[in-house]
């Protein structure tokens, strides 16, 4: 009995040996599994525009500093005369590790039936607004996408009861964005400032996108590569409004009316023709539009009271023609 007791216990400090063991060994194998590189494909969308959709390419990866984060994000054409496609790119420098970022969380320990069933928590679901996430991540040597659907109640309701995976993408795209910087949530509804197009950035990671390495990341709405190769294309010229006749005499220095944006987004151009008297001072009087769009008559009228008339045409009237013209006759992309 002695010796099957001494064997006993020799047995059980040896299994207690063997479950420490594998216990710290299982540590360090899910430690060392978490990636030190990763992509993160982002498609937003949206139900006010254009744009609808905006698509984001952020490569996360791990250096001797920390984390190195580059976002490029790829905007489809809205109205094709002064909201082009557009590529835009971000780099910071996060100062911490993978693991921190992700919570500790390996995304290759992810069961694919977790996902899957997330997938499929609202398949009838009316969903007007969200972000579908892929990630990509090198797990033993294979590249595994993993796929997270945000609804728009994940990110506005007060209890949306959102799955366990999704939550916490939620989470560390959260800590990526404040890093980061505005992204495409941050983006104005409508755009009808003829602001200049940035430039597309020559880096790797764009370049990559338009050789269409990551194409398949995204759904199929657009093309990103083709996007990409689209926020090239030159511009068309910008809206103009031009004084295409003023008489029986000429003003000083007239001042011309804006092109009222929401007379762009119309699409409305034309010819606006007013009467008008000049007072004992120079100044316009009783400005009448004759004819032209509803839309842009109120600033015709604006300007053309600001007028100033040289002493030859005091206490007379005339009458002038103001073109206003798109200068492109693409419709909405």
């Amino acid at each position: 009995m002695g010796i099957i007791a001494t064997m006993i216990r020799k047995s059980i400090q040896v299994a207690g040996i063997f479950l420490i063991v594998c216990g710290f060994c299982s540590a360090q194998s899910a430690k060392v599994g978490i990636p030190d590189s990763l992509v993160i494909a982002r498609h937003s969308f949206i139900d006010v525009g254009p744009p609808f959709d905006f698509y984001e390419l952020i490569h996360v990866r791990s250096d001797g500093e920390g984390l190195s984060v580059e976002r490029v994000l790829v905007t489809p054409p809205g109205q094709a005369c002064w909201n082009p496609a557009t590529v835009e790119s971000e780099t910071v420098q996060i100062h911490e590790t993978m693991a921190d970022l992700l919570a500790g969380r390996n995304p290759c320990a992810i069961p694919e039936k977790e996902l899957h069933r997330e997938l499929k928590r609202c398949k009838k679901c009316l969903t007007f607004s969200g972000v579908n996430v892929t990630m990509q991540v090198s797990c033993k040597g294979q590249d595994r996408q993993l796929r997270m659907d945000i609804l728009d109640r994940d990110m506005i309701d007060s209890a949306p009861n959102t799955p366990a995976n999704t939550s916490w993408t939620m989470a560390f795209l959260s800590e990526l964005d404040k890093a980061l910087g505005p992204g495409a949530m941050d983006k104005p509804m409508f755009s009808l400032a003829n602001a200049e197009r940035p430039r597309v950035p020559d880096t790797e990671l764009v370049r990559a996108i338009r050789d269409g390495q990551f194409d398949e990341l995204f759904d199929k709405e657009h093309t990103v590569s083709k996007v990409a190769f689209d926020a090239d294309k030159p511009l068309p010229p910008p809206p103009s409004v031009e004084i295409e006749n003023i008489r029986p005499f000429a003003p000083i220095s007239p001042r011309l009316p804006i092109y009222p944006p929401i007379a762009k987004a119309a699409r409305v151009e034309g010819l606006v023709t007013v009467t008008f008297d000049v007072n004992a001072n120079g100044k316009v009087q009783n400005v009448v539009v004759v004819s032209g769009p509803k839309m842009v008559e109120l600033g015709v009228k604006d300007a053309v009271a600001g007028w100033n008339f040289p002493q030859s045409a005091w206490g007379k009237s005339g009458q002038a023609a103001i073109r206003f013209n798109l200068n492109c006759k693409a419709g909405p992309s």
